[in-house]
C-alpha cells in the first residue's frame, strides 16, 4: 500500500511541476517514465526480502521529485544550466 501511495504522490508532483512550469498537462511519456521507476520499485518490493527496499526506493524517488520542485528548501537554485556553443565545447 505504501508503494502505491508513493507512486500516486510522485505522479502528482510531476503533474504539478509540468502544469506550473509549462502551463500544459504532462505528456504521456513523462508519466510513463515516472511510472517505470515505480514499476522497478514494485518488482523489488515483490521479492520475499525486498519489501522495505522497494518501499524505500519508491518514497526516495518521491522525495527527490519534491525536492526538485522546491529547491529553496535545500538552498538550491532554480536557474537553468549554462548553454555552451559547439566551438566552446570543443
Amino acid at each position: 500500500m505504501g508503494l502505491v501511495l508513493a507512486w500516486m504522490a510522485g505522479e502528482a508532483i510531476v503533474t504539478w511541476r509540468v502544469w506550473k512550469g509549462q502551463h500544459r498537462p504532462p505528456m504521456p511519456g513523462e508519466l510513463l517514465a515516472v511510472s517505470g521507476v515505480y514499476l522497478v520499485a514494485g518488482v523489488i518490493h515483490s521479492a520475499p526480502q525486498g519489501a522495505f527496499l522497494g518501499s524505500a526506493l519508491g518514497w526516495g524517488m518521491t522525495l527527490a521529485a519534491f525536492l526538485n520542485v522546491a529547491p529553496q528548501l535545500t538552498g538550491g537554485t532554480t536557474t537553468a544550466p549554462a548553454k555552451t556553443s559547439v566551438k566552446e565545447a570543443a
